[in-house]
């Protein structure tokens, strides 16, 4: 109890004092005194349960990641040994091209959890109602519209990304690409409000669920429809998610409803205002995984597309368990006034210390998984599989490093610097396609990757430590991060050496 208690000052510890003389008496005043004693106890108690929540929050986070990560390469086995790798191929480029449409999407569905933080922090429950209505009946509007011009210009864009023998089965995917992309996006939208309410762990509960549904899915629907099957397990998967995270802020957030009514002007001017700054960085963003699956198919075809898709997958997805722990630092540097407020430097510098050795984990993780990666989806050891998996684990495992400072900036507003850093990946793929791929074929894409997530991750560090005053941050984690990047590097080049002889 002594460990729980608050510190009394000296003056209550002499009025607390208990005489012997009443002890053996039993006075009831000892009985009241007790009790308020166990009354202290048990709030101290909540408040370090309350404390717990981020570490909780992360902790269900890690367990969805691994969930889904499970899920998704069993499923890429079944699509492989059903379909094939160049069909899977096919449907990884058609959703790069849904990507690419969602640009225009400025609904502000993403940025949900830092207007629900926000509201839920100043205890606006009617706010928070409007953020959530608002912002999926805009996300509604846009993405169906996205959607149908999607449609309409599928037919004369295909012809030049899909080889002639796949693009029947291009034209045939592509009702479902459209349903999955309208869904996706309100599913993104409403897990982004639970994150609001600071509640990952059953965020997590209802991805992992989605998870499940979309490996059953697969396991039930591509044997008889083939990669068609593929396509509705996805749509199944998105509705899944949709309806659960719905039915789970409805528990936090009151009167809102079963489906979004409050459609509010001022909301909207808000929430799309800032959508429109964060949808900049998107753009970067989303141009960055089209154009490097648009040079690989352009390079070798559906084929390395879809090896590039399942050594990214791996990568992204162990990545994705750190992400996954960080992502409820969103809301909670929302909620806090400002960067210069102790707390929010203290969490900021928690937060990156750990990022900094988890950065070294990730990097050996996703290596020691490659080849048992490449066994169970392809059958067999694929050198070339196992270099793209080590050189985008150079590239990404570093790249965690600064996740604590880009969530922190975006937390705050403060969105500059994140915007430059995702502008130099995208710049950096396309210098790769016009200036390596000529020079050394497809590893000149490889290169590029690398470079402009280093670029990327220098940015972030010294740009938003200089923009949030935070710089003494790293300084005292200098030596920390320069030993976790030499250490992802070291691990990153021994796999790729390693992976080069599996071929010989």
């Amino acid at each position: 109890m002594q460990l729980i208690l608050p510190v009394l000052d000296h003056e209550n510890r002499k009025r607390d004092v208990i005489p012997p003389s009443l002890v053996q008496r039993g006075d009831p005043t000892i009985k009241r005194r007790q009790f308020r004693d166990v009354l202290l106890t048990l709030r101290e108690v909540g408040h370090q349960l309350v404390s717990k929540q981020l570490s909780r929050n992360s902790l269900f986070a890690v367990c969805q990641s691994f969930v889904v990560t499970l899920c998704l390469f069993l499923a890429y086995r079944i699509a492989i040994s059903q379909v094939g790798l160049e069909r899977l191929g096919v449907w990884s480029l058609l959703l790069a091209g849904a990507a690419v449409a969602r640009i225009g999407d400025i609904s502000g569905g993403g940025a949900l959890a830092r207007f629900v933080a926000k509201d839920s922090r100043t205890g606006r429950s009617q706010g928070a109602r409007n953020s959530v209505h608002t912002v999926l009946l805009t996300t509604f509007g846009f993405n169906c519209a996205l959607g149908a011009i999607l449609w309409i210009v599928a037919p004369a864009a295909l012809p030049h990304f899909i080889q002639y023998k796949y693009l029947g089965e291009a034209k045939l995917l592509m009702p479902f690409v459209v349903v999955s992309f309208v869904l996706s996006a309100l599913a993104s939208a409403v897990l982004s409000g639970v994150d609001g309410v600071q509640r990952a762990d059953q965020r997590a509960l209802v991805v992992s669920i989605a998870a499940l549904v979309f490996l059953c899915s697969n396991v039930i629907l591509i044997p008889y429809f083939g990669v068609l099957g593929f396509g509705v397990a996805n749509i199944l998967q998105q509705s899944t998610t949709l309806v659960l995270a719905w039915w789970a802020l409805r528990r936090h957030i009151p009167d809102l409803g079963w489906f979004p009514w409050h459609w509010k002007r001022a909301v909207f001017a808000e929430t799309t205002g800032y959508a429109i700054r964060l949808n900049a960085i998107g753009v970067m963003g989303l141009l960055f995984e089209p154009l490097t699956k648009f040079a690989f198919n352009h390079a070798s075809g559906p084929a390395l597309v879809a090896l590039y898709e399942l050594a990214s997958r791996l990568v992204l997805q162990v990545r994705g368990l750190v992400i996954a722990a960080a992502t409820p630092l969103v809301p909670a540097f929302a909620a806090g006034p400002n960067s210069d407020d102790p707390t929010f430097q203290r969490m900021l510098e928690t937060a990156t210390r750990l990022a900094v050795w988890a950065a070294v984990g990730v990097a050996a993780v996703t290596l020691s998984a490659a080849p048992v990666m490449s066994l169970l989806v392809l059958g067999r050891l694929s050198s070339e599989l196992l270099q793209m998996i080590a050189a985008l684990t150079a590239g990404w495992a570093l790249n965690i490093v600064v996740v604590p400072s880009y969530y922190a900036a975006q937390a705050l507003g403060v969105l500059r610097w994140n915007f430059a850093s995702h502008a130099l990946i995208a710049i950096s793929v396309l210098a790769g396609i016009f200036l390596l791929v000529p020079l050394v074929g497809q590893n000149g894409i490889i290169v590029a990757i690398i470079v402009g997530l280093t670029l990327s991750m220098l940015t972030v560090l010294f740009g938003n430590a200089h923009a949030l005053g935070t710089a003494a941050i790293v300084r005292r984690l200098r030596w920390q991060l320069l030993t976790a990047s030499a250490a992802v590097s070291l691990l990153a080049l021994a796999a790729w050496i390693l992976a080069g002889l599996v071929g010989l």
